[in-house]
């Protein structure tokens, strides 16, 4: 179950970075007759980014649970 939590966690930070990637504009520093290279580009931007995140907060609230442990025992 907890591996089920961390998977759709991680998709829904990659979601989330991937709409947040929407208002950068590549355009202006990517030729804009890119157009599908610029969309790959927020794609594994927004992979490694929903990743990193993901990690950090699963990593985090294992943290704060092991540390609560550590405190009642």
């Amino acid at each position: 179950m907890q591996n089920l939590f961390q998977f759709l966690f991680t998709l829904i930070c990659v979601y989330l970075s991937f709409w947040s990637l929407q208002n950068v504009q590549f355009e202006k520093i990517i030729d804009p007759r890119a157009g599908r290279q610029i969309i790959l580009l927020r794609v594994f931007l927004a992979i490694i980014i929903g990743f990193f995140v993901a990690n950090f907060f699963l990593t985090m609230g294992n943290l704060i649970i092991d540390f609560s442990h550590s405190i009642s025992h």
